[in-house]
């Protein structure tokens, strides 16, 4: 046998561990190997894969890796092919090795997707059934909900929303834990209710007991709009992502051939992330491969998605899942964080319990830094924002010709803004990652708010925010007569007459959407009723104009809503200046950031739905901020700018410079978003009873009660229970959150932010500090009430539109006023043809740069600034051509040609094609066809869809390199796929050559080599032409180009 050492002596790389080589040369039997954050467990991984195929024991295509995201399949596909390369260059892998026999690397539901649709026929469902997204899967239980006729939706006494999300959640729930016939929860709700019926025992009815009996009995009412939900989707061919994996484990129990197949094909199993896994996913894999060669890696303390199934406890489970020996490996060695780092972490985790048996401590490296960990805390929250920022100023800063990358993680994003504030005081970069950082921007919750009020009519509170704001400025006592004015429409007809009063008085007591006041109706009304109106007699004259001038400009957008839908968003943003607003505050420099990332989200919204709306884009946006803070983020560090983003988002990634803010008790650890410690008890939750992984979560001894005390008694403990559980997966949130620093890390804190009472420092904080790692933490603030006092949230109503900057303002005018009368005389012609010039020269404005410039625009930029401004001035998205679509399917299907992953172009393919309605089925195989037989078919590159943000004089050039190839020992080639024409010109030739230029810059940077060693070329598919640029820029020409416009 060819030992891990001999491997790594052949490849030229370091030997690995004791520890790692113990993983790589494991036995052919279920194993688990625990890895701490930053061990190296993909390097780990892909070299197993080495010595299983040095070894002949497996082909490469009987290997299948699954991992959580797209990105880590990505990574993991990409460093086993380039491993396996490097071991065939060194003749280790035999002569009947096939260049082209590939593992498979995907994620777990892509895998499982596969088996459904390979085998929907078993169940009597089509294979190309259409995946729906969260917008898309809420508006259809909306929907539904809408057109049920369910006597019981009324009587839960919920909104609309409100029971939407139960209703989706308690399907997705069904699926999850394989409840598909709900009997059992009926039965067992059916029991439970019982308990509203115990005499009371004591003192008191405890009405609490009422409470939590009347949201889990709801369950009944709410099982049968699920079931609704689910037959909307089976009559319209729909499934969801999480619908994948319970078809995919009930295929597979009903079909035992598709286990045999599926164990045939793959010899050997390798599952990443495992931790990560939820319960429906842990029984389809172990139906799969119980007792196969199953290698599963995972940590316990990284185990943050509980709230979505998974579970730590899947690693304990994970002999008894797959038939297993009690093979376990551990990783527990660091080459990620610095020694103080790593102190920090394990303090945090002892003050949880995470160590538990067979969880190692992590260790450091020899090679690991040992620069302190850092501690802020102050009285205020706006301190602690100040010093966090001084903190970081400190430290961005090149050393050694390498500029550091930045994070700042937050628990919840409630005090965000206050950190964004000092972030730009000190001038410092920084990138929002997610749409839902991006809608706390101002111009951009103004311009949501519009669009909301247009469509809407019961929008009030985005309304409320337009009128009192600078532009309208109205004030208290006009708005609460806007208020008053909707309650008196409210009781009247459309003739405005008075209903019955036994109407008006249902009326009043309605819960239901559209059966309230709406002020957007009201606003409507001061537009229409003439002045003498008895209605209108509240309102103050200038009051009355600007509601007038309101409603006139919502009238007006309402109009045109027929427009395509990028075309409205421009408008919109055109009519309230939103765009000119930015421009002209110097101070918002991530202003027009935010207006151009708000277009790139309305793009993506549109390229996943073909019937896209204002209504649809709206309720898309809505849960696309909250799932994106709950999930990783694909983005890859920024040197130079501080990337803020949740610590669930910071899941897998890893940055030189970490500050983890609002360490405080309520925050981190944070309190439940819904339902507080309640668990199952909770509005529409699935009883935990009756789920998976039932064994792993806290009690209610409910069934034990004989009266309302006993059972109120049992709750209190249940509630404690719940609490410690929570409390743990918050303790693992903050070890996550610790261990993305590879270097310098910051923990802060503060007494005082929005609330009464003073927040005490976190209990991982005061683990840390316990530990000796930071200055020893305040016992108390120095202030009995909030010194934050009014002074912070003041705000003068109605808003002054110049805000800060009148006085600047006003003396400007009044140097104008004064300069007037010294223009008239002989040469005023003169002075007014010079200006009128300036005028003409300067009409499109001044549009500041982007802080990220698209490599493949930079040609755009140099060549043709004035439509790049105005394209900047009014973003304009558009549905992709044809030609677009054909590109980008085909740039996907050479990735997963390339690396077996799935993108999710590809995985939406086949149901686009069936369709017709994107691109050309038989253009796209064209182009895959010219491939194959081209050269480029038959080599193996090293790198795929690459992206890397190349800092370039001021500004971030984004480089998405679609393939790299090595040409020898630190030789490259770098291959731009292109499917459109040829360029017919030097010119023509010369401009596309700057993009090759930018990508040969930044892989060199990225790679840490010279760029002479790098070529670049254009492969023209559809000429099957390969065209290499007689010469390509350099770094100085690059730059000499870009500042002859922008200088």
């Amino acid at each position: 046998m060819i030992d891990a050492i001999t491997i790594a002596d052949a490849l030229g790389r370091p030997h690995p561990t004791a520890q790692q080589r113990a993983v790589i040369e494991a036995p052919l039997q279920p194993a688990l190997v625990i890895a701490g954050a930053g061990s190296g467990k993909t390097e780990t991984m892909a070299n197993r894969v080495l010595w299983l195929l040095a070894n002949e024991l497996v082909l490469p295509s009987q290997m299948l890796g699954l991992t959580f995201t797209r990105k880590a399949a990505g990574e993991l596909g990409a460093r086993i092919r380039g491993h396996i390369a490097e071991l065939a260059d060194r003749g280790m892998l035999g002569a009947g090795y096939d260049p082209f026999d590939a593992p498979t690397v995907a994620t777990y539901n892509a895998y499982a997707n596969t088996i459904y649709r390979d085998n929907a026929i078993v169940l009597g469902r089509e294979s190309d059934g259409t995946v729906l997204g969260e917008a898309a899967a809420w508006q259809l239980a909306r929907n539904t909900l809408i057109r049920s006729t369910n006597s019981g939706l009324a009587e839960l006494d919920k909104s609309l929303d409100t029971v939407t999300s139960a209703v989706l959640g308690l399907s997705r729930a069904l699926g999850e834990n394989n409840l598909r016939d709900v009997s059992a929860v009926r039965q067992f709700v059916q029991g439970f209710v019982a308990v509203g019926e115990l005499p009371a025992g004591g003192q008191g009815e405890y009405p609490d007991v009422t409470g939590w009996v009347d949201d889990v009995g709801a369950l009944q009412t709410l099982l049968d709009l699920a079931l609704e939900y689910e037959a909307a989707k089976r009559q319209r061919g729909f499934v969801e992502f999480s619908d994948q994996v319970s078809l995919a484990l009930e295929i597979v129990r009903t079909e035992p051939r598709v286990a045999e197949q599926e164990r045939d094909r793959f010899r050997v199993v390798l599952l990443d992330e495992y931790q990560d896994t939820s319960v429906v996913q842990t029984w389809l894999l172990a139906e799969l491969f119980a007792g196969h060669p199953v290698m599963a890696v995972g940590d316990p303390n990284q185990s943050i998605y509980g709230w979505r199934g998974a579970s730590a406890s899947n690693l304990n489970e994970f002999a008894v899942a797959f038939g297993a020996s009690d093979a376990r490996y551990a990783l527990s060695t660091s080459w990620r964080n610095g020694t103080n780092v790593l102190d920090a972490a394990n303090a945090i985790v002892d003050s949880f319990g995470g160590h538990s048996v067979g969880v190692e401590k992590l260790t450091p490296s020899a090679t690991a830094t040992r620069l302190p960990v850092d501690s802020i805390f102050t009285e205020t929250v706006v301190e602690e924002a100040d010093a966090a920022a001084e903190w970081l100023k400190a430290r961005l800063v090149a050393k050694g010709g390498t500029t550091p990358t930045a994070a700042m993680l937050f628990r919840s994003r409630k005090t965000q803004r206050y950190f964004l504030g000092a972030l730009r005081r000190q001038d410092i970069r920084f990138h929002v990652l997610g749409i839902a950082g991006l809608l706390a921007e101002p111009e951009i919750a103004d311009l949501v708010s519009a669009l909301t009020v247009v469509h809407d009519p019961g929008a009030g509170l985005e309304l409320i925010r337009l009128l009192a704001g600078s532009r309208w400025r109205i004030g208290v006592q006009d708005l609460h007569a806007l208020n008053r004015l909707a309650s008196w429409l409210r009781d009247r007809d459309y003739a405005q007459q008075k209903y019955d009063d036994e109407v008006v008085e249902q009326l009043r007591r309605s819960v239901a959407e559209g059966e309230g006041g709406s002020i957007v109706d009201a606003l409507d009304f001061v537009a229409t009723a003439k002045d003498g109106h008895i209605a209108l007699a509240e309102f103050t004259e200038v009051g009355r104009e600007r509601l007038r001038d309101a409603a006139r400009t919502f009238a007006k957008l309402r109009s045109r809503a027929s427009l395509d839908l990028p075309d409205f968003v421009a408008l919109v943003l055109h009519e309230f200046q939103l765009d000119i607003e930015v421009i002209a505050n110097d101070y918002r420099t991530i202003g027009t950031a935010a207006i151009e990332a708000f277009f790139d989200a309305l793009d993506s919204y549109l390229s996943i739905d073909e019937n896209a709306s204002l209504r649809g884009f709206l309720s898309w946006l809505r849960e696309a901020e909250k799932r994106e803070d709950l999930s990783p983020r694909p983005e890859e560090p920024e040197p130079g700018t501080v990337q803020v983003l949740t610590i669930h988002g910071a899941k897998g990634l890893e940055w030189d410079l970490v500050v983890v803010p609002r360490l405080v008790e309520d925050e981190l650890p944070g309190l439940p978003a819904e339902g507080g410690f309640k668990g199952w008890l909770s509005f529409g939750q699935l009883p935990w009873p009756l789920r998976g992984d039932a064994a792993q979560l806290p009690v209610f001894e409910w069934e034990a009660a004989t009266t309302r005390k006993e059972a109120a008694a049992a709750r209190k403990q249940f509630t404690a229970d719940v609490k410690r559980h929570l409390g743990a997966e918050e303790g693992r949130l903050a070890y996550v959150a610790v261990t993305r620093a590879r270097h310098s890390l910051l923990l802060s804190g503060s007494f005082w932010s929005t609330q009464k009472a003073a927040r005490k420092p976190s209990r991982f904080l005061t683990a840390v500090a316990e530990a000796g790692m930071i200055q020893s933490l305040p016992a108390a603030s120095a202030f009995d009430e909030n010194p934050m006092g009014d002074n912070l949230e003041q705000i003068v109503w109605p808003l002054d539109p110049l805000g800060s900057r009148r006085p600047a303002v006003e003396r400007a005018a009044a140097a104008v006023r004064a300069a007037e009368p010294r223009i008239a005389g002989a040469h005023a012609q003169e002075l007014e043809l010079l200006l009128e010039e300036r005028r003409r020269f300067s009409s499109g404005g001044l549009v500041p740069l982007p802080v990220r410039v698209p490599a493949s625009r930079f040609k755009d930029y140099l060549g043709d600034s004035a439509s790049v401004a105005s394209s900047l001035r009014r973003p304009m998205p558009e549905r992709p051509y044809r030609a677009t679509q054909l590109g980008t399917f085909f740039h996907a299907w050479v990735e997963h040609r390339s690396t077996g992953v799935d993108t999710p172009e590809l995985d939406a393919l086949p149901t686009e094609l069936d369709d017709g309605d994107y691109i050309d089925a038989a253009a796209l195989d064209r182009l895959r066809a010219v491939f194959e037989a081209s050269p480029w078919a038959h080599r193996k590159p090293v790198e795929v869809e690459r992206e890397i943000h190349l800092p370039f004089d001021g500004q971030v050039i984004v480089c998405k390199i679609d393939a790299v190839y090595a040409l020898g020992p630190d030789r490259f080639e770098i291959v731009d796929w292109k499917t459109g024409k040829a360029p017919s010109s030097e010119k023509d030739l010369e401009e596309k050559q700057l993009q090759l230029a930018l990508y040969r810059l930044a892989y060199a940077k990225w790679r840490g080599i010279d760029p002479s060693a790098i070529d670049a070329v254009f492969y023209y598919v559809s000429d099957d032409r390969t065209i290499r640029p007689e010469r390509i820029f350099d770094e100085a020409e690059l730059l000499e180009r870009w500042r002859a416009v922008y200088r």
